[in-house]
Order: C-alpha cells, then sequence, then structure tokens
C-alpha cells in the first residue's frame, strides 16, 4: 500500500471517529442550534451500527472510550505525516470535536 493510500485511510477513520465521538457529546437540548439535529441524523445514517451500539445502553462509557482514542490514534498519525513526532507527542491526544 502506498503512503498516499494509507494517509487517505487514516483521514477517514479520523473522520468517522471524530463524528461518533462528537455524537455522544451532542445533547438533545443543543437540537434547536442550526446544524446540529442534521449532523446528529447524518452521523446516524452513516454509522449505524456504531450508533446503535452506543445508544442500546449495553456498554456506552466503553463505546465512548474506544472511539476517543481511536480519534487520537488517528490524529497522532496524521500529526506525524503532517509535521513531526515532537509536535505529535505535544498535542497527543487532541480530542477537540
Amino acid at each position: 500500500m502506498k503512503k498516499n493510500d494509507i494517509l487517505n485511510e487514516v483521514q477517514k477513520l479520523e473522520s468517522k471517529y471524530c463524528d461518533l465521538v462528537w455524537y455522544a457529546r451532542s445533547s438533545p437540548n443543543n437540537n434547536h442550534i442550526k446544524g446540529v439535529k442534521e449532523n446528529k441524523e447524518r452521523i446516524e445514517e452513516s454509522y449505524p451500527s456504531e450508533v446503535q451500539s452506543f445508544l442500546d445502553g449495553r456498554n456506552p462509557d466503553w463505546e465512548h472510550g474506544f472511539n476517543s482514542g481511536m480519534l487520537a490514534g488517528m490524529r497522532y498519525i496524521l500529526d506525524l505525516f503532517d509535521d513531526n513526532k515532537e509536535e505529535a507527542d505535544e498535542y497527543f491526544p487532541m480530542l477537540d470535536t
């Protein structure tokens, strides 16, 4: 696999886990804010099994923790590609959504 192909796959995963972490942090109280409800619906359609695993109540803390860890890991890899190890280490774990 070529470097650009690897980078594209990591970027896709970073986007996925950013969405899932954002979804877990979102509150129904914020549905009145422009774009929140639409973004939640987009994430539900894009990642139905992941959203259902989070919502079904079996272990939402584990699901959110896994998604947060994956987001941090993907961002670390992207920082290594874009910057250098020192900067990647400095910003790890970056979990802003």
